[in-house]
């Protein structure tokens, strides 16, 4: 388990965009996927994220990964 912590309380970070798809001329919405951190913390077991978000722009500078030995 990683967990992460931002300076900004509700952050929101974008890894797969929201889009549009045109099937049958019917315009059809596509979730996209996002994080979002929740008092500024956001803990996840998936491999993909954690790796999405250690190579953020933001990792490092307003984002940073709790210590695991800190966290009990």
């Amino acid at each position: 388990m990683a967990k992460f912590i931002s300076k900004c309380p509700n952050q929101i970070l974008t890894q797969i965009p929201n889009r549009r798809a045109v099937q049958d001329g019917i315009v059809i919405p596509k979730q996209g996927k996002h994080i979002h951190f929740s008092s500024g913390e956001y803990e996840t077991t998936d491999k993909q994220e954690i790796n999405f978000i250690r190579q953020h722009p933001l990792f490092g500078v307003s984002i940073t990964e709790a210590d695991e030995a800190k966290v009990s």
